[in-house]
């Protein structure tokens, strides 16, 4: 026999008198449970708005779920778990279906202890992931309109560029100096570890206004297609700033992956790059 708790809330004394009631939910789920057979536990009750997750009858429902002290929670309606889809799905898939604990709402006729409430609970994943993938490409268009304007996107700016206002990027010549030394030393052979202890001699800064180190300048060759191509690499999408070296003065290992593809195609045709 499925053991049964029942959850009820109401927002505010107000909705208690005018709505369902904490004690009215309670008598219909009641009822539903008598008429499965389940056995009836107990109930969490919640006065409290269902906007937020913060709710003491909740969370007491939610510790004892963990315990496994129940099989089934019974609810009249999904609202009465949240106001918002975001947080009735974590309800849903990190608390009831992690702990194999099912869920009947009375309403919308949902019983996950059965094979169509299964499904059901899959395609309001499935309806619930789409919205999260539509939030992020909205952000990311977002993001793409700004780039496309010159726009600086707010991601930590790149060693060699400074904030310019207005949402541009230029070139930080203090700094760009410093870039063009780790391009052309690495290009003519030299270590990583030599090429930071030279520009600490020379008393450089790396990007973080620090003593430059072999791996950041590793990281600011791997940042070639931004330094010769003017395509940096940032938050998802490329955004277009001012060239700082020449193509020719990239290593051959740090060359920008389109580069390498063109020297190839190039190579297939008998022609080499000078």
């Amino acid at each position: 026999m499925k053991r049964a708790v029942i959850y009820t809330r109401v927002s505010t004394d107000k909705q208690e008198k005018e709505g369902y009631s904490l004690p009215e939910q309670e008598r219909l789920c009641l009822a539903a449970i008598q008429s499965k057979e389940w056995e009836y536990v107990s109930t969490y009750s919640d006065t409290w708005s269902g906007a937020t997750m913060d709710r003491p009858g909740l969370q007491e429902l939610l510790t004892d779920l963990k315990s496994g002290l129940f099989d089934v929670v019974v609810i009249y309606k999904l609202d009465r778990l949240s106001r918002t889809q975001k947080d009735t799905m974590a309800i849903i898939e990190d608390f009831l279906c992690k702990h194999n604990v099912g869920l009947l709402s009375l309403s919308e006729t949902l019983d996950t202890t059965t094979p169509f409430g299964k499904a059901m609970i899959g395609i309001l994943s499935a309806f619930n992931q789409l919205e999260r993938d539509n939030i992020r490409y909205r952000t990311m268009m977002g993001k793409q309109a700004k780039k496309e304007k010159g726009g600086f996107l707010g991601a930590s700016m790149l060693t060699g560029y400074k904030y310019a206002g207005n949402d541009k990027v230029e070139i930080d010549e203090e700094k760009a100096e410093y870039v063009r030394m780790v391009f052309k030393m690495r290009n003519d052979g030299a270590t990583l570890d030599k090429i930071a202890r030279t520009a600490n001699e020379k008393g450089m800064t790396g990007g973080n206004g620090g003593k430059p180190t072999a791996l950041q300048v590793r990281n600011l060759l791997n940042n070639a297609s931004a330094y010769a191509l003017g395509e940096w690499h940032t938050c998802g999408i490329v955004m277009k700033v001012p060239k700082i070296v020449d193509i020719k003065d990239v290593p051959p290992s740090y060359m920008p992956v389109p580069v390498k593809q063109t020297e190839r195609k190039l190579a297939e045709l008998g022609i080499v790059m000078d």
